[in-house]
């Protein structure tokens, strides 16, 4: 299998161990054709990103793209799902730095909502899975992916249970990719193989919080292959994916 692109990187922005030019050098390394910066959303309270960077970040990809054309380099958030309305911590004045969104679920997030931590975050983090807790979480995923301009639902259901077949039948409507995350997957082989029966389509990433693991999605391959999800159902195998506003782009031109 060949991977063609990397798009869930972290870097010293937020909590990765590394520069964005580590990350680029390690993709161009891996034979990538396109990576993505992918830092923590700006609502979470140990280790999101800073609005106030987003500029620097941005001059430091364009500089990077004449010094390192072998490679496309796009910036992006992994945003953060707020409560089960659907909210994420991407503004609509944010949305014109940023080439690609990424968006899931995380602990420790700063929420508007009065109810939300008692009645959202808290089952979560303590590890709830009872019916009512994952219906709760199904709903927040697919208002979210309703609701926001999302290209990549990261980690789909980790520390967040939820139905799996039906989030991911809501990446297929929405055009959102439902991503195999390279670090962790903690849903069953059985929950992946009913997403993979609706159809929506996968994207392979590593998750990578250093430098040395970009472009590393081993457990996702292996993963994908003893499910046996189909190869032309993974975005970024042998092919490069088309976001969101690529799509937009495409159908002005």
């Amino acid at each position: 299998m060949a991977l063609m692109g990397d798009y869930h990187t972290h870097t010293v922005y937020s909590h990765g161990k590394g520069s964005i030019e580590h990350n680029v050098l390690c993709a161009i390394r891996r034979g990538l054709k396109e990576v993505a910066i992918t830092d923590h959303g700006f609502n979470h309270v140990t280790y999101g990103v800073r609005r106030r960077k987003i500029g620097r970040m941005r001059a430091e990809l364009t500089m990077l793209a004449v010094k390192y054309p072998q490679v496309r380099a796009l910036l992006g958030v992994e945003a953060n799902i707020l409560d089960t309305r659907g909210h994420i911590d991407v503004r609509e004045s944010d949305k014109p730095c940023l080439d690609i969104i990424v968006c899931g679920y995380h602990k420790f997030v700063a929420t508007s909502s009065f109810a939300a931590p008692l009645t959202y975050f808290l089952p979560n983090n303590l590890g709830a899975s009872s019916a009512k807790v994952r219906v709760r979480n199904t709903e927040a995923y697919i208002k979210a992916l309703e609701h926001n301009e999302i290209d990549i639902l990261s980690h789909p259901g980790n520390f967040c249970k939820c139905d799996i077949r039906e989030v991911a039948r809501a990446c297929k409507h929405f055009g959102t990719y439902f991503e195999l995350n390279g670090k962790r997957i903690l849903i069953s082989d059985d929950e992946l193989a009913a997403a993979a029966e609706e159809g929506c389509a996968f994207i392979l990433d590593s998750d990578a919080h250093r430098p040395r693991d970009v472009g590393d999605v081993r457990t996702a391959l292996a993963t994908a292959e003893r499910v046996g999800i189909p190869k032309e159902s993974i975005a970024n195998y042998n092919r490069l994916p088309t976001f969101k506003r690529m799509r937009r782009e495409d159908a002005r031109g």
